[in-house]
């Protein structure tokens, strides 16, 4: 999964050629063309760029000593209602991909094409990925621990579906008719715990020129 230097020099190499297609006219093109190049965030466009704000947790009840709790917090601040019971290992694994999906990253190269898609983030992390966009599931690494992914074409918008035991999280991947934005948009839920995600999250992304 992480690209070496190298790597990421080649992978925005190709990004940069690929560019130039869409550029003019990107009102016209495809979702391929008109999603491939390298994007900036602007962040004051968006909403919860680096995700949702923690919500105060909740007092503890008065005299209570305990007795099963029934609430975790992997909000950093929220403390959310558990839906039968969640161990330490996957709490661990919820946060940390909490932690890496509802932060935004400050820039990315995508080169996409019908059957494939490939997302390389900020290159200061050295962290890339590809996919198949044939909506089949397939096991990829994370910094959370392997997920398994499924990403398809719907019309002109890419859709990206990463799923562990207890998170899923659908990230839609939309360009402006002027194809100068690419809007992101990032929804979570889980089976184990309520109201994982406490907000929006929408990021704006400019295109960088090549």
């Amino acid at each position: 999964m992480k690209a070496t230097a190298l790597g990421i020099i080649a992978i925005m190499s190709a990004v940069a050629t690929a560019a130039p297609m869409a550029r003019a006219g990107a009102a016209a093109q495809d979702g391929p063309a008109a999603i491939s190049g390298v994007w900036k965030l602007n962040a004051a466009a968006s909403v919860n760029p680096n995700g949702p704000p923690a919500v105060k947790p909740a007092q503890a009840p008065r005299g209570g000593g305990g007795g099963g709790g029934g609430s975790v917090d992997v909000t950093g601040g929220a403390t959310q209602q558990i839906q039968g019971g969640i161990g330490k290992e996957e709490e661990a694994r919820l946060n940390a991909a909490k932690a890496f999906f509802f932060k935004a990253p400050e820039m990315m190269g995508i080169q996409a094409t019908k059957d494939e898609f490939k997302l390389l983030l900020d290159p200061a992390t050295k962290l890339g990925f590809a996919h198949k966009t044939d909506n089949k599931k397939a096991k990829v690494a994370t910094p959370a621990g392997p997920m398994d992914f499924k990403v398809k074409w719907d019309g002109q918008k890419l859709v990206r579906e990463a799923e562990m035991e207890s998170l899923k999280v659908i990230e839609t991947y939309t360009v402006s008719p002027d194809g100068k934005q690419l809007i992101v948009t990032v929804k979570a839920d889980s089976t184990m715990v309520r109201n994982v995600q406490n907000g929006e999250i929408k990021r704006v992304y400019e295109k960088q020129p090549q």
